[in-house]
């Protein structure tokens, strides 16, 4: 597949692949826990290896802040 378009964390991101488990394993934090979120729908990280991004999909990758 050629490389194609989306946003990653609000900026433009290009990828070759369209498996998120690729964009993960290069975006992801690998220190602490994290979600995956494309066009406003939480990815349960059992599905992470079936789903594959699109052209122009809207990702976040979210982690959680401790605080006090």
């Amino acid at each position: 597949m050629s490389d194609f378009s989306i946003i990653l964390n609000g900026k433009k991101a290009s990828l070759n692949s369209p498996e998120v488990t690729k964009l993960i394993s290069s975006h992801a934090p690998k220190d602490r826990p994290f979600a995956i979120e494309i066009n406003n729908k939480i990815i349960p990280s059992a599905d992470f290896k079936n789903v594959l991004l699109k052209e122009n999909d809207i990702v976040e990758i979210i982690t959680a802040i401790g605080g006090g």
